[in-house]
């Protein structure tokens, strides 16, 4: 994950743990997603918190999903729909899998539907479990990388 302010990052490690993800690389900067990959560790979702939709931020995105150590990305922001088609359209022209683009504010049920099964958005009394019974079949020891 890559945020720029440690408050935010101990709350997404909070809310991806409530989602099951417990390995997480948590960063503040790129020289430090970097770092972390240059320890050749797969990671399944890279979520980039604050993201604009530049030039040198989109830039960014493909040169990290170029060394296929990234399953996905989501990507969070402020973004209007025009936004969100124009980032689906050039994530598939660059071969970057965009798995999503969420809107800031979010809840855990909005990341859940973003990240995992959207049957299993709502949260069971407050534990962070969903009501369906299904469980994820994503291998919870399998990394998240979160970033802003």
């Amino acid at each position: 994950m890559l945020c720029s302010q440690p408050g935010r990052l101990l709350n997404y490690s909070v809310l991806l743990n409530r989602l099951n993800y417990f390995h997480l690389s948590l960063c503040q900067n790129l020289d430090e997603v970097r770092k972390v990959l240059s320890k050749k560790n797969p990671y399944s979702l890279f979520i980039y918190d604050d993201f604009t939709p530049g030039v040198g931020e989109m830039a960014t995105l493909r040169r990290l999903s170029e060394n296929h150590q990234i399953g996905q990305f989501l990507l969070i922001g402020s973004f209007n729909e025009h936004d969100k088609t124009r980032l689906f359209r050039w994530a598939c022209s660059s071969s970057v899998p965009l798995l999503q683009v969420l809107d800031k504010p979010f809840n855990l049920a909005q990341l859940r539907e973003a990240i995992g099964d959207p049957d299993c958005a709502e949260d069971v009394e407050g534990r962070g479990g969903c009501g369906c019974g299904r469980q994820d079949q994503r291998d919870p020891a399998e990394p998240a990388a979160l970033c802003s």
